[in-house]
């Protein structure tokens, strides 16, 4: 089934074990889908890739939890839970077709160098054997389908490659981002790794984002990270180490300069991950200490021969060998505030495993711990969280240089509608409705289709709504959350004193909140345009390719798309420590 909702790792943190009503709702779908194939005649194989399959996903997990705060819906407009629709095979929010107003822009995804010659595979065996046993598609037990690119099965292997690492590799980002799934525009991220162990190295990365655009007509269709260690070389957190600069940190810095005059026609931001260095456990570092502070001095430096403003950082998830102490997001509040021409997209906003409720309130949460709330906490007791920025005659504001992206963090909480509404409500009114990033962390989850269904269909309460000041939810207006975006009738009297507000008398879908945080608000950060890249994209290569096999079910088939349905990902910490996790679907 596509919509899968038991525990699993990106391979940056340990799954909990699976709830009593996780398993629930797996065993609910597995057995409705049953049902409903039966009655329109269907496959197995073949109904599990339909839209009606993700709808009766949702339906499943609207039957399991109580729904306090949220639920999944039909449709884009719809009020009511999933009901009967479900099992219709035009489930609408499920569809790859982008709906009105719909820019998906996701910041955070992957893939490897596959080469059996690149540097990472044969200078660094451990890295190569992390990646075989992190990801089942990538690894060498066999569980799975053999599916290959002409999208055959030829029984059960090693997930449809010879090589199995080739399935995390560039052809797989193609098919997997661009035509299983609604997505219309990517950043191509990093891993933890220096330059010359990366699994992903800068110029493979540009050569991605170059193919992306080339295969779709030239469009802007991807852009990409370039991964920066600022601590490279640092003796860790030993009392001594203070007054030492990182030995490599120079190396480090000259790459960036090198990096912007290669590649600054796509590069768009700086990854990094401050809990990640040399010595394990001990040499991580802070955005606002020595190393962080030069960090970013040479950022501003490079803007100058158009380096990027933007610094995307991971917080958050921990694994064992992370210095836990700096997977915090303490810094976040102070770096941004002192640093107000610089950009911080803090990936994951901070989450980590933690169950999702309402913010839990300054006196109860400390921002040098893990979590959403920790994020929120950093921008509040530095006065910088977006109830210090509310423009007069309105209800909510936006921090200015802070963005919460939501890579893993989605996905972790999508079965569960209650958490996943309280994740993007304290975010809207402590980040902004302007600021929340779309991420998925794919190939690491697969086809980001379920996900993007997920937020499609998820609906506030009116619980939800008086709480956050929502009246509207999802559909409200980014700018004004009290006007309905999918409503002309709200756009008559609204606020036609401000310069650039709707006077049409139209809905404006593009203004939802929900559409903002698909992909609008990213793009502001990454300098894309949407409209302007959505018109270029409308008839290009790629989106031909995607027509053809949505609208002619006669399309040959080495053209269809072939989504196998699988989570790739681990299920247990022994899972992930060790990559012995069963490569079986899930049985109930």
């Amino acid at each position: 089934m596509p919509v899968d909702v038991l525990p699993a790792s990106n391979g940056e943190f340990l799954p909990p074990p699976p709830t009593e009503q996780q398993i629930r709702v797996m065993r609910m779908q597995n057995d409705k889908a049953e049902e409903v194939r039966d009655k329109l005649g269907m496959s197995r194989r073949t109904f599990v890739r339909s839209a009606s399959a993700i709808g009766v996903g949702f339906w499943a997990i609207n039957q399991v939890y109580r729904g306090e705060w949220g639920h999944y819906s039909s449709g884009a407009e719809a009020a009511g839970p999933i009901g009967d629709d479900a099992c219709s095979l035009e489930f609408p929010n499920a569809q790859l077709n982008n709906l009105p107003g719909e820019f998906i822009f996701d910041v955070q995804t992957h893939h490897v160098d596959s080469s059996s010659t690149a540097k990472w595979r044969i200078d660094n065996p451990g890295v190569q054997a992390a990646f075989m046993a992190l990801w089942s598609q990538s690894g060498p037990l066999g569980g799975f389908p053999n599916v290959g690119k002409d999208g055959h099965i030829s029984g059960f292997g090693k997930g449809g490659e010879i090589d199995p690492i080739e399935n995390l590799s560039r052809y797989h980002y193609l098919k997997t981002l661009f035509l299983d799934s609604s997505t219309n525009m990517t950043v191509l991220s990093c891993v933890p790794s220096e330059e010359s162990q990366q699994p992903l190295p800068t110029p493979e990365a540009h050569d991605t984002v170059q193919i992306v655009n080339h295969l779709a007509g030239n469009t802007p269709r991807s852009v990409m990270h370039a991964f920066v260690m600022p601590n490279r070389g640092s003796y860790g957190v030993q009392p001594y180490a203070k007054n030492f600069r990182p030995i490599h940190q120079q190396e480090e810095f000259d790459l960036m300069e090198q990096n912007v005059r290669n590649f600054k026609d796509v590069l768009r931001g700086w990854k990094v991950y401050t809990p990640w260095g040399d010595v394990p456990y001990a040499s991580g570092w802070f955005l606002d200490d020595e190393i962080g502070m030069a960090f970013i001095a040479q950022v501003r430096k490079l803007t100058k021969i158009g380096g990027p403003p933007v610094i995307a950082c991971h917080k958050g998830f921990a694994l064992p060998a992370f210095d836990h102490r700096a997977a915090s997001p303490r810094d976040i509040g102070p770096a941004a505030r002192q640093n107000p021409d610089i950009n911080f997209v803090v990936y994951h906003s901070g989450f980590d495993s933690e169950h999702q409720g309402p913010y839990a309130g300054d006196n109860k949460v400390n921002s040098a711990d893990r979590g959403v709330d920790c994020f929120i906490k950093s921008l509040r007791e530095n006065n910088y969280d977006a109830t210090r920025f509310i423009p007069k005659g309105l209800a909510h504001g936006n921090v200015p240089n802070v963005f919460g992206e939501i890579g893993s963090t989605m996905a972790s909480v999508l079965g569960d509608p209650d958490q996943a509404a309280n994740l993007l409500g304290k975010l809207i009114k402590y980040v902004g409705p302007l600021r929340i990033a779309w991420g998925t962390d794919s190939l690491w989850f697969g086809s980001p289709q379920p996900i993007i269904t997920g937020l499609r269909a998820l609906q506030f309460t009116n619980k939800a709504k008086e709480f956050y000041n929502l009246p509207h939810g999802l559909d409200g207006d980014a700018w004004d959350p009290r006007i309905n975006a999918l409503s002309a009738h709200s756009y008559r009297h609204a606020h036609p004193h401000v310069d650039g507000w709707p006077t049409d008398h139209k809905a404006h879908p593009e203004r939802t909140i929900r559409n903002r945080i698909f992909g609008r608000n990213a793009a502001t950060v990454y300098k894309v345009e949407p409209d302007v890249v959505r018109k270029k994209i409308a008839c290009d290569d790629v989106q031909k390719i995607r027509d053809a096999y949505l609208i002619n079910p006669a399309t040959p088939q080495e053209i269809r798309p072939f989504a196998t349905n699988k989570m790739p990902a681990g299920r247990t910490p022994q899972q992930v420590l060790a990559g012995t996790w069963p490569n079986a679907p899930f049985t109930p």
